[in-house]
């Protein structure tokens, strides 16, 4: 009882208590900023060298590749190193990649192949380092702070990430695409510097001398540890399914604004701007509500509000005389839709913390990961096959009503998630 009076007294300003864990998220501000430039310069990029939207599905599903096949054995490799000097060592590495692609594409010698080449392995060695970033967090921050600590990282993430859309556009136009390139380049070496500073106490599994069979004996006891604990399972089945949801509303967004709404661009943007601020917004109301509603609890109510949600979406076309109905209707549907999925993702990460082992972290959430990212790409072939024989409305329906069943099932059979 009494910690849990504890945790209720802790709030936001306790957090800057954890200087450690400040100077992750100083670095993750950082390179958010950075990649959120990147993201959208990379997009025109691929358009300008290819001129081919082809290309672009291709560049993109090649991205996720890394983290379905290659995170999951990274796992096992970071839990034997000093995860500070890895995550430092692959930022590094991020940054010169990105500044080379940038020095690349000034002196006009990008091609298809080269940037298939660099997105490969950027990928892949981000692959290495998000693990390394799951497994420092228990080391660096006392369990009660985790709910607060987890929503606020979140929060100022979204934050950044929107400020950085928000003048991506501008950079490129006034300065060129190499320059926001080297842009997120030198966030990469600030986010670096900033990991290097922190104060990390290794384990004795670090200091283990990494060879073949210590490397497949961590990869294996990840494997039998996971498929020991159920919680953790139901996890990983929890991230698929969010990703999954997310993916008919993500990749219909064009035709849903043009096909159904008949509106334009301007729609697009306000429908993207308010989903981040959604995920803003539940990321750092997400601790008073764990305060309050059990997990599973908070999980099925946010789900079905979040196929609620999608099924508005197309309502719109009822309105299609009413453009402010229209606009209405789908930032409230979005604000929603990225509120609620914030909710489960920042009960998914506490929960996650809370539950796995130190010495499993890395190993177990580079599975998490692969597991959840594998819906993705997935998913967008169901849904490519489906829109040749239905139309977008109907599959945001019908992507609606699954949404609502599979979370009153996990209500229903109780599934265990803490």
């Amino acid at each position: 009882m009494e910690k849990s009076d504890t945790e209720k007294k802790i709030g936001y300003r306790d957090v800057f208590t954890q200087k450690e864990y400040c100077k992750i998220i100083l670095a993750n501000i950082i390179s958010r900023f950075g990649d959120s430039i990147d993201a959208i310069a990379f997009t025109w990029l691929v358009y300008q060298v290819t001129g081919s939207a082809s290309w672009s599905a291709i560049i993109f599903a090649l991205n996720q590749l890394p983290t379905v096949l290659v995170q999951p054995f990274a796992g096992a490799f970071v839990e034997n190193v000093n995860k500070k000097h890895l995550m430092v060592i692959t930022d590094l590495i991020r940054g010169i990649l990105v500044a080379g692609l940038a020095a690349l594409y000034y002196f006009d010698q990008i091609q298809p192949w080269i940037l298939v080449v660099f997105v490969l392995i950027i990928s892949s060695v981000e692959a290495f380092h998000i693990p390394a970033a799951m497994a420092v967090i228990p080391k660096l921050i006392q369990p009660e702070y985790y709910s607060y600590a987890t929503s606020l990282n979140s929060t100022v993430c979204k934050v950044m990430e929107l400020i950085g859309m928000g003048i991506a556009g501008v950079i490129i136009g006034l300065f060129g695409i190499h320059t926001a390139f080297y842009i997120d380049a030198v966030t990469f070496f600030g986010s670096a510097l900033i990991l290097q500073c922190i104060k990390l106490k290794e384990s004795g599994r670090e200091k283990t001398p990494l060879n073949v069979k210590v490397y497949v004996d961590t990869l294996i006891g990840g494997a039998k540890y996971l498929k020991s604990q159920p919680v953790i399972r139901n996890f990983c089945l929890l991230g698929v399914v969010i990703n999954a949801i997310m993916v008919p509303i993500n990749s219909l967004q064009s035709p849903l604004v043009s096909e159904v709404l008949g509106q334009g661009t301007e729609l697009l943007s306000a429908f993207g701007i308010s989903i981040s601020i959604g995920m803003g917004v539940g990321s750092f109301i997400f601790p008073k509500i764990s305060e309050r509603i059990p997990v599973r609890e908070m999980t099925v109510g946010t789900g079905i509000l979040m196929g609620v949600s999608i099924f508005f979406y197309p309502l719109g076309s009822l309105f299609k005389e009413n453009i402010v109905a229209i606009y209405a209707l789908t930032i409230i549907a979005s604000f929603i839709l990225g509120a609620c999925a914030s909710l489960i993702m920042s009960a998914l990460s506490v929960q996650f913390v809370k539950v796995v082992k130190e010495d499993y972290m890395a190993r177990v959430g580079a599975i998490f990961n692969a597991s959840a990212t594998a819906a993705i790409p997935v998913t967008s072939v169901i849904v490519s096959i489906a829109v040749a024989q239905i139309s977008t409305a109907q599959i945001l329906f019908v992507s609606s009503i699954l949404c609502v069943i599979l979370f009153v099932l996990i209500e229903v059979i109780r599934l265990q998630l803490e």
